[in-house]
């Protein structure tokens, strides 16, 4: 359009010179006047745009407030700088776009707006798209300023659970002496084994020793704090649907929230993920708890390999007998993996030799299914539910459409001691 007005504007101009029409000349002389003046002057240039975050690392539903400063040295005209959101970013409050005016001084402004992660994972806010014009819009510079700035979202944590007090014995209890591979040695007897450099003499099987032909000692349980293993189903299976409503997307939250509680109360909590194969052994403190969070995080968009929860046990039998842990068990179980989880649970049983009781937690998320067939899969599950509660392992499904994360949470916590 002004390339079409400055066009009319020279041919009335050369109209009027060859016809000697003075109206027409000084009808063409302003506006051009006007329009050569608006090209001489800069636009606003000099740009400086910092910004801070309240925080790099938010738990779902916690919000992050930005903090913008524009600085302008130069020129004169219109500023508009836009922030850029990823499509997982909601804008909770003011605006993430900011429209200034640069006059003859300096402009210094700042402005905030919040935003809130919708989804768990890394976010990259990127730099700073800033649009100048001059006060005529003949003249224009667009740029990226700023740094890159990196937000991580993690799965939301119950700090605060309450759980009633009742007289009433708990279902599961962890032992109140679960061993470890360090502190004092019990009178517990565990097992026999091959002499290792550092055992001490009085520890040799003198009568074992002599009947085997190889040096072998007795090995008694290490006293140690109550400990906590979670075993969290990551196979593909289990992140089916839209990644904020996956049954591991519950799992996630649900872990990080037991697994605080546990470790507020100085017990040691320990991970591993099944078909990731990866294992965090169990520790204490704060440090373990953004462990165990961050390692479930970095397996939700990988794909991981088909390994069953039997075979699972079975690597994890040296963990099993040192610890002797509460094993709680998250998966969704199907008709698939029914057999294998029911294995599972009577080798831990076996490992346990009875002190232990295995928590086995179902998270019965389904697919969008008819009526017909949703009802066919409650069925089965009820089935798998019965089935396993057979071999001694304490079941309990959640259907987090029906129940909030607090209330299972705070079901569950109560039935351990």
């Amino acid at each position: 359009m002004r390339k079409n007005l400055t066009g009319y504007l020279l041919w009335a101009l050369l109209l009027g010179t060859l016809f000697l029409s003075p109206g027409m000349i000084g009808l063409a002389t302003v506006p051009l006047s006007v329009l050569a003046l608006g090209t001489l002057i800069e636009p606003p240039k000099g740009i400086t745009v910092v910004r801070r975050i309240s925080r790099r690392e938010v738990r779902l539903g916690e919000e992050v407030e930005v903090r913008v400063r524009v600085t302008v040295e130069r020129g004169m005209g219109i500023v508009v700088v836009r922030d850029p959101l990823p499509g997982s970013v909601a804008l909770t409050e003011g605006s993430s776009v900011g429209v200034f005016f640069k006059g003859p001084r300096p402009l210094q402004v700042e402005y905030t707006y919040r935003i809130k992660p919708v989804l768990r994972g890394v976010y990259s806010l990127p730099r700073s798209e800033v649009t100048t014009r001059n006060p005529l819009g003949t003249r224009y510079l667009w740029g990226l300023y700023g740094e890159e700035l990196r937000i991580r979202a993690v799965p939301r944590v119950l700090r605060e659970v309450s759980v009633i007090e009742t007289r009433r014995k708990a279902r599961i209890s962890v032992p109140e002496t679960s061993y470890s591979i360090r502190g004092p040695i019990s009178t517990d007897f565990k097992e026999i084994r091959n002499y290792q450099t550092g055992d001490p003499m009085k520890l040799i099987n003198w009568k074992a020793t002599a009947r085997m032909g190889e040096v072998l000692v007795n090995e008694f349980e290490r006293e140690g704090k109550k400990t906590v293993l979670f075993i969290v189903d990551a196979r593909e299976a289990m992140k089916i649907g839209k990644e904020s409503e996956s049954p591991y997307e519950h799992a996630m939250n649900l872990v990080a929230s037991m697994a605080h509680s546990f470790l507020r109360k100085d017990y040691h909590v320990g991970l591993y993920l099944l078909g990731a194969g990866k294992f965090i052994p169990p520790a204490t403190g704060p440090r373990q708890l953004h462990e165990i969070v961050r390692t479930m995080m970095s397996f939700e968009r990988v794909q991981t390999g088909e390994e069953r929860l039997d075979d699972a046990v079975e690597r994890l039998r040296r963990i099993l007998i040192q610890y002797t842990p509460l094993v709680v068990y998250v998966s969704n179980i199907l008709e698939g993996t029914w057999a294998e989880t029911r294995r599972g649970m009577l080798t831990v049983r076996a490992m346990g030799r009875g002190k232990t009781r295995p928590m086995v937690i179902d998270i019965s998320v389904y697919p969008t299914l008819d009526p017909g067939t949703g009802t066919l899969m409650e069925m089965e599950k009820r089935a798998i539910m019965e089935d396993l509660e057979k071999t001694g392992a304490y079941v309990i499904r959640w259907l987090p459409g029906e129940e909030e994360t607090g209330r299972i949470v705070t079901r569950l916590l109560g039935e351990i001691r």
